[in-house]
């Protein structure tokens, strides 16, 4: 007969840890300096990256274009050893109105910000008749293509600003491709606000610019409170589209999801796509696009027809000049 006895009662078996929800969740309070910052890792890795599709120089004159919850200018200048200062400009400004529904509806403020400024810059430029020099070297816009409200005239102001060789560098991290731990509301919500990149490829040749791109993976290790007191003032600014209802319904769904039995530190990567466009090598030639390589780019094919021409051999000359007889 088998027997109910299960063992002794002391010691108590081990205690099992209560699944039941957490009504508060503490957030750390951040400081200026690292409020923002994704670690030691990513910001080497994103430098890099910098470095190999910027080409920066001490002496170039670098104008930045992003919101200023994330600026990097005085940071790019200071790991670069700029002479000159950066100069850093907001990509634009969006108004959020608040529906019956708790969602945030963009109204988009034409004007101002990088558009005005350029438009500004290359109307100057050509004041007079007369052409000036270029008064800059290289240009970013660092996650900064949604608040365009014109890329395409945008594009044309900023290569008519840039000196022989420039380049314009547009760092855009896609929402369909994004690895990022939001929640699945708030990625939903990116993904149908976000702008395609193609779209972005297209503005760019349809100035005339060569375009190289490619896709990063950027490490990011950070504690996970970190990381949920992020989201929560907003970051990335992306996530400024989403209410602050959403914000904290989602903060919710990640503590009692994904991020539940994580550890003090949490790990996953960024993709960032880089997009380079420089002035087209050869005059009368389609822009080219193509993922970016560290050797020469293959010129597009001349859209034109061309004359080709051969020389005739003597002999040739005698048989097609001989009749042909017949018996």
């Amino acid at each position: 007969m088998a027997s109910a006895y299960l063992g002794p009662e002391s010691p108590p078996p081990l205690a099992v840890i209560s699944e039941s929800y957490r009504h508060h969740y503490k957030l750390p309070v951040l400081g200026s300096l690292d409020c923002y910052n994704l670690g030691v890792q990513y910001e080497d890795r994103l430098f890099s990256l910098l470095h190999k599709y910027l080409e920066l120089n001490t002496t170039d004159q670098l104008c930045y274009v992003g919101s200023s919850k994330d600026c990097m200018a005085d940071r790019i200048r200071e790991k670069f050893c700029l002479l000159e200062p950066v100069q850093t400009l907001l990509p634009g400004h969006f108004h959020y109105a608040e529906t019956f529904n708790n969602k945030l509806v963009p109204i988009q403020i034409s004007h101002v910000g990088a558009e005005e400024y350029f438009h500004e810059l290359a109307q100057a430029k050509m004041s007079n008749g007369k052409k000036k020099e270029s008064v800059l070297d290289k240009v970013l816009l660092y996650d900064s293509c949604r608040y365009l409200t014109n890329p395409a005239v945008l594009y044309t102001n900023i290569a008519s600003c840039l000196a022989p060789g420039g380049i314009l560098l547009i760092v855009l991290r896609p929402a369909h491709l994004s690895t990022l731990p939001f929640s699945k509301s708030a990625h939903q919500r990116l993904v149908e606000t976000d702008i395609p990149y193609m779209e972005t490829v297209r503005n760019l040749q349809s100035v005339g610019l060569d375009v190289e791109w490619d896709l990063e993976c950027l490490p990011v290790c950070i504690p996970k409170r970190k990381w949920l007191a992020m989201l929560h003032e907003k970051y990335p600014p992306q996530m400024e589209i989403i209410s602050q209802e959403e914000i904290l319904a989602g903060l919710r769904e990640l503590t009692e999801g994904i991020l539940k039995y994580e550890g003090d530190e949490i790990e996953f990567t960024d993709r960032l796509l880089f997009i380079k466009a420089t002035q087209s090598v050869l005059e009368n030639s389609s822009p080219s696009i193509q993922r970016y390589t560290s050797g020469q780019s293959a010129p597009a094919p001349l859209q034109k027809d061309l004359t080709l021409t051969m020389k005739v051999s003597v002999d040739t000359k005698l048989k097609s000049s001989t009749k042909l007889q017949f018996p």
